[in-house]
């Protein structure tokens, strides 16, 4: 039971203070229905053959352009909307082993929406060394600043812990209080 114990502490503390890849994003605006995407990558480390894709909805967005990546990368813009329909992306492909992810990363969008443009969903994609797409290897939604937070199943794990640890003290408590009766 003490192990069982000091396995559930040890997993709660771990969990609560681990933190995911993030990609947070500040917006600027451009002027009428332009804005400006600047990213910024926490937790992140890339190997060549990796890619960072941003993917903007064609229900919010009619262009992408100005795409601008750090030196290590190899940048790719398309279009929402082309074909119909299509999700517009922004692919930033690693073409060395941890290149440096320090900016500039950015990329000029016009807004359909109302108000200001908000979180994209992004995906880290992996390639063999021929260029042929091998798989998702981690996803997420970008951040504003002040946005980030730990993923819920961290939270989920963390909480699980500590509800363990409190019902493990609860019994503890109640044999000290039958042995003293």
């Amino acid at each position: 039971m003490r192990n069982l114990l000091r396995f559930a502490i040890g997993a709660s503390l771990f969990s609560i203070s681990l933190q995911a890849a993030t990609i947070g994003f500040t917006v600027s605006p451009l002027g009428g229905t332009s804005f400006r995407y600047t990213y910024d990558f926490t937790g992140l480390s890339l190997q060549a053959n990796q890619e960072v894709d941003l993917r903007f909805s064609p229900a919010l967005y009619s262009t992408l352009t100005n795409g601008i990546a750090g030196a290590d990368f190899s940048l790719a813009v398309f279009q929402p909307n082309v074909p119909p329909s299509a999700f517009g992306d922004y692919l930033a492909l690693a073409v060395i082993n941890n290149p440096s992810l320090i900016g500039p990363f950015r990329v000029d969008v016009t807004f359909l929406g109302t108000g200001t443009p908000g979180s994209q969903a992004f995906f880290i994609n992996q390639y063999d060394s021929t260029g042929n797409f091998v798989g998702v290897i981690d996803s997420g939604t970008t951040t504003p600043p002040g946005g980030n937070t730990p993923e819920p199943a961290n939270w989920l794990l963390g909480a699980a812990g500590l509800i363990f640890i409190g019902i493990a003290g609860t019994q503890r408590h109640l044999r000290s209080l039958r042995a003293d009766v």
